[in-house]
């Protein structure tokens, strides 16, 4: 589709007029009427149509209205959950970008713990000891989830919920109200005193990964969570899924690889059948791997930047400004004296000490460092944040004269490690995320809004799919040959800029 098209589609599914939208975007209508016709092709100035975007959002809160788009555009309607999210993807669409890790990325920030579990009025049922129910499709797999939260819900029993669901998702995805129930409902149960087991699905396709993830952040940010995946190729014929509390309550179903229900569903509290459904999820589990870490402790952030930092191997990131590797051991040493917190003057000096002895090894610069170039205004302003600094309490902000240390530093390191890279982005950090990335290893996902939290990830399709998206983004700026010279180029002139 075009953008006159896309933009048609969109304002006749909001109901929106040529003169609503011009009086949102702050143009006159004939600019409107001129995109709609196509006689104006996409606006170079994206402020506009980000405008355009957040208007249109606003006005598309029905669930058919949702699904339509989500239709239209062929994405999963849980990539449109929130406001923003969105006003993202329209933006996003608009524009033709079908990236779909950008699209993540872009909206990767407003996923947050939602802080009412569920405005559902289910009531706690206690079902019979050695109950045996088979529920029939994908409403009455729906159903028994519902049961078995209800259960949970009665007997008020904290323990661990394990989850393994490698069947399609239509069940789920068919009924975004109940998509929306069964995440509140097991954050609900997180609070409860809860943990979760998670053995992931298969992964065939990238869009695969990014739902999921969009889905389970969430649950993931509250540190309650373990994620497993297997790592070896699978049979694509037989799909099955377990959702249980040991013990307590089981549901089990069975079905052919790509079909769109279950045949049927057991629901359970006999205990015989209870350990043998458990008997054969701890059999799976045994044979996975762990998936995903997270950490929003400062001693477990150290320790997890440290550890991602020490094993040689090319490495590629995107940050929200100057790299912590690459900062002047002034910085840091700076940065320490300013804190008053014993733990984090600590946990400051050992990072020195590491970053000094890091320092030495040949590999170390055997990076691509996609960055925030910040403007001269804006570090005079004092709103650029030291990367260093942002995952402790009270992130620290440059100054005009440790900008311009900093940028020094970066311009040795460019003249004597040809393995280096600097990449400079131009634009608004606003809901920006962090992506580091380190081959064939691990990826760190990072959520800088409240809470502060990474993701650290290792299954390999989930690092391999954010290192082509970090070196498509790369390339498409350009970091060799005579674009190395402009960068550094560009580089001495914000210095002297900083130094006037």
């Amino acid at each position: 589709m075009q953008f006159y098209e896309k933009l048609i589609f969109v304002m006749n599914l909001t109901q929106t007029t040529n003169r609503e939208l011009a009086l949102a975007a702050q143009v006159d209508p004939s600019i409107i009427s001129r995109f709609r016709s196509g006689k104006r092709g996409l606006p170079r100035n994206l402020d506009l149509l980000r405008g355009m975007a957040d208007f249109l959002a606003e006005r598309c809160t029905g669930e058919y209205q949702r699904r339509a788009l989500s239709e239209m555009a062929g994405v999963r309607r849980i990539l449109m959950d929130k406001q923003d999210q969105l006003s993202e993807f329209l933006f996003c669409w608009l524009c033709g970008d079908d990236d779909g890790v950008d699209r993540f990325m872009r909206s990767f920030e407003s996923l947050t713990i939602k802080g009412v579990a569920s405005n559902s009025t289910l009531e706690a049922t206690t079902i019979s000891r050695k109950g045996n129910f088979i529920h029939f499709g994908n409403e009455g797999k729906r159903a028994a989830v519902r049961s078995m939260y209800q259960h949970l819900l009665a007997r008020q029993e904290p323990g661990t919920i394990c989850i393994l669901a490698d069947e399609t998702d239509d069940w789920l995805m068919e009924d975004y109200d109940f998509t929306s129930q069964m995440q509140a409902w097991l954050l609900d149960c997180i609070r409860r005193g809860c943990q979760i087991c998670h053995i992931i699905p298969p992964i065939y396709s990238g869009e695969q990964i990014l739902e999921s993830l969009a889905r389970w952040i969430p649950l993931y940010m509250t540190g309650k969570v373990k994620a497993y995946f297997y790592p070896h190729i699978r049979d694509r014929l037989y799909r099955h899924t377990i959702i249980m509390m040991p013990g307590q309550i089981a549901i089990a179903s069975h079905s052919m690889a790509g079909d769109p229900t279950s045949y049927a569903t057991m629901m359970t509290t006999d205990p015989g059948v209870l350990r043998a459904t458990e008997a054969e999820f701890q059999a799976y589990l045994a044979l996975c791997r762990p998936m995903l870490n997270t950490y929003s402790e400062p001693q477990k952030l150290f320790q997890c930047f440290m550890k991602f930092l020490s094993p040689q191997g090319f490495r590629i990131q995107k940050l929200i400004s100057l790299s912590a590797v690459t900062a002047p051991f002034e910085l840091i040493a700076d940065s320490i004296g300013k804190r008053e917190d014993p733990e984090q003057k600590r946990l400051g000096e050992l990072y020195l000490q590491e970053m000094q002895r890091l320092e030495q090894e040949q590999d170390q610069y055997n990076l691509i460092d996609i960055v925030h170039l910040a403007s001269a205004d804006q570090v005079r302003a004092g709103t650029v944040p030291i990367t260093a600094t942002c995952w402790s309490v009270g992130a620290l902000y440059y100054t005009p004269e440790t900008y311009t240390l900093h940028l020094k530093k970066i311009l040795h390191i460019l003249d004597t490690h040809e393995n280096y890279h600097f990449v400079p982005l131009e634009g608004s950090v606003e809901q920006e995320s962090s992506l580091m990335v380190k081959e064939n290893h691990r990826a760190l996902l990072v959520h800088t809004s409240e809470p502060f939290t990474v993701f650290e990830i290792s299954q390999p399709e989930i690092v391999a799919l954010y290192r082509e998206y970090l070196l498509r983004l790369a390339e498409k700026v350009g970091y060799k040959g005579i674009h190395r010279t402009k960068i550094k180029s560009r580089l001495r002139e914000l210095i002297r800029e900083l130094e006037e």
